[in-house]
């Protein structure tokens, strides 16, 4: 009786999951689609969107002139680094997948989280030094710490989490080969 009731709490869990997943990836699309927005009238017209640029940095008060051609670097940027949060949520499932078929203590699990907190690092460093390089490109007076978003906060931790994650299975898949071993 008591490996179903875990069993029905993890079919809960894995549901609860997979609906917040969705949510995730919803919100993720939606952002990269004002993203592209933002980009293609940038394009269109040359000239800048009436909707301020997406990066953290504030720059309609800004003194400096920046070329059309730099607002389209940077945006170009902003979308290939976010596209590492969907490649990260993306792996997030495939991680779970493992989960649901009960392959706990195997080497691909540990590899999987590892490759989802990479994804998740190089969104956050990555929009961290694009977010430095046009500071550094506009020479705002803008502090580096206004630079420390919630968004960057939280993915950091993800990406630690999920290295965490990748250890404790590494080490679960050795003391389980150890284990084995010795019955």
């Amino acid at each position: 009786m008591e490996n179903n009731t875990v069993s029905e709490k993890s079919k809960k869990g894995f549901k609860a999951f997979e609906t917040i997943y969705y949510i995730g990836i919803l919100f993720a699309f939606l952002r990269l689609i004002e993203y592209f927005k933002w980009t293609f009238q940038l394009v269109k017209k040359w000239s800048l969107p009436e909707e301020p640029f997406f990066s953290k940095i504030t720059l309609t008060n800004s003194t400096a002139e920046i070329s059309i051609t730099t607002y389209l670097i940077f945006a170009i940027a902003y979308i290939l680094i976010f596209c590492f949060i969907l490649l990260g949520l993306y792996q997030l499932k495939e991680s779970l997948k493992l989960f649901e078929n009960n392959t706990f203590f195997k080497e691909e699990i540990s590899k999987s989280f590892l490759r989802v907190g990479k994804s998740f690092f190089i969104f956050a460093f990555g929009t961290f030094i694009i977010d430095i390089a046009l500071l550094a490109y506009i020479m705002g007076g803008i502090p580096v710490i206004d630079l420390m978003s919630t968004e960057l906060v939280v993915f950091i931790i993800l990406g630690y989490l999920m290295y965490f994650l990748s250890d404790v299975f590494k080490k679960g898949v050795m003391i389980k080969e150890e284990n084995d071993l010795t019955i």
